[in-house]
This record gives C-alpha cells, sequence and structure tokens, in this order.
C-alpha cells in the first residue's frame, strides 16, 4: 500500500528496505508478508492496522516467532508528490529511535 520508493530514500538514509513490490510479493495475502518479514527478520510497516495487529498477537499468544509492526496513517503525510521522501524521514526518525525494537505495535 505504500509507495515502493519508500524503501530507495530509506537505503539513501542508511536502511536496509524492502517493498513488498519489490520482491515480488504484491499480490501476497498479510499471513505470507507477515511470515517473510520474520523469516527475514524485518520490521513490517503497513498502513493495515486490523490484519497485521491480529496477525502479531495470533503469533505471540501461540509463543511463535514474531517481528515488529509499524503502522503509517497517509492522512498524516501529504498527498502527492513528497509523500515517499516524508515518510521515509519519518520511518529514518523512528528507527534512531528504536535502534533494537521489541516485537510488538508502533505508531511513529
Amino acid at each position: 500500500m505504500l509507495p515502493p520508493a519508500t524503501t530507495d530514500e530509506l537505503d539513501r538514509l542508511g536502511h536496509d528496505a524492502v517493498a513488498a513490490l519489490r520482491i515480488e510479493m504484491g499480490a501476497a495475502d498479510d499471513v505470507t508478508v507477515f511470515e517473510h518479514a520474520v523469516t527475514q527478520r524485518r520490521v513490517v510497516v503497513t498502513e493495515n492496522f486490523a490484519d497485521f495487529a491480529a496477525l502479531l498477537t495470533d503469533h505471540q499468544n501461540r509463543g511463535e516467532p514474531s517481528t515488529p509492526v509499524v503502522f503509517v496513517r497517509r492522512d498524516n503525510l501529504p498527498s502527492r508528490g513528497a509523500l515517499a521522501s516524508r515518510l521515509a524521514r519519518k520511518l529514518d526518525h523512528w528507527a534512531r529511535a528504536n535502534p533494537e525494537p521489541f516485537v510488538g505495535l508502533y505508531w511513529p
């Protein structure tokens, strides 16, 4: 749901970021995306609060490996043009404030 160009901006800021669309997971269901992130030890960044919060909770309740999930709201970002760079800066700020995030839900 988020612009893949955000990962380019994050890479320029020194992060190792991937977009689901760029790793051929754009059509993957949420469970597959979440499990891939867990396997790759990546943080999930999404607008989809309901589904990913439920996935995280379910994994934790079953004692299964999980990963941090960062929720963003587009209405807090510009509607055109600068979305990717503004989102990348917001995520960069969050990542620097949370260099080793615990498994849980975050709202940057």
